[in-house]
Parts: C-alpha cells; structure tokens; sequence
C-alpha cells in the first residue's frame, strides 16, 4: 500500500524499534517511510506512550547510548510529532477501550491517531485492521509495504 503525499501518518511503536535497531526483516520496509517523514513529504506522529515503550528496554539493559540514541533522535526528528497524553486523547482512549476492548496502551496508540488526524496507522498489529475501517484509518500492517 502506498501512502499519499502530504498525508498525516501515525506510526506504531513497533516501527521505531525495527527501524532504530535494524530488524533485517523490517527496517528495509521502514526506511522510506521514514525518509519521507525527514523530508517533509508526509508527515508523522507518535504517541509519547511509544516513546515510553521504546525506551523501556534499552534502560532494562542498562544501555545508556541506545537510550540517549532514541531520545536524540525522536525528539529531533524532522516531521515527526510525539502526541502528548491530553485530556482529549485520554477520553478517545477510554471510548476505544469501551467499544473495542483493547488494552489501555493500544487504545492510547489509536486514539493519538484519532487525535492528529491521521489517515494511516502503521503497524505490526493485525488486531488494528478492524478498529481502522469503523474509524476511517486505512491501517497498514508492515508486511504491506
């Protein structure tokens, strides 16, 4: 699936580890998205719980490059913005988890979409597919790049 210029895309946390840390199956996939995000020709968000997440492992392991590589970079990275956990998120959040039974940090994942806007989620998780057609976001899994 291709994403239209100028677009609002939400990534997945998911998608920054795999890209960041190389994963040979996905980062290939990952790299043009993100290189259109740098270059201004869509433009990305993240939730700030994925930026929680993708800094849980590298402080388990008590990796302090990795950790100051992630918070270096997404706080720097061009086109993309870390959506803050709202008032106006956290009600999207409690409704998703209401009608859609997901646990809360996916819910706040999908509803910081909601929130920006976005007209895609890309993702590693297939459960996403269902909840995007009822919410009007074309949900694209990583194995359809």
């Amino acid at each position: 699936m291709e994403i239209i210029e100028k677009s609002m895309v939400t990534l997945d946390t998911n998608c920054f580890i795999y890209y960041f840390e190389d994963n040979p199956n996905y980062a290939p996939k990952l790299e043009p998205i993100f290189n259109k995000i740098q270059d201004g020709l869509i433009q990305g968000s993240m939730s700030i719980l994925s930026f929680l997440e993708i800094l849980v492992k590298p402080k388990r392991e008590n990796n302090v490059f990795l950790e100051n590589r992630y918070k270096v970079i997404l706080n720097n990275y061009p086109n993309l913005r870390i959506i803050e956990l709202s008032l106006a998120v956290a009600d999207l959040a409690a409704k998703l988890r209401a009608i859609y039974n997901l646990k809360t940090p996916d819910a706040i994942i999908f509803a910081s979409a909601l929130y920006m806007d976005s007209k895609y989620l890309l993702t590693n998780d297939v459960y996403f597919k269902n909840i995007g057609e009822k919410e009007s976001i074309s949900v694209i899994l990583l194995d359809e790049l």
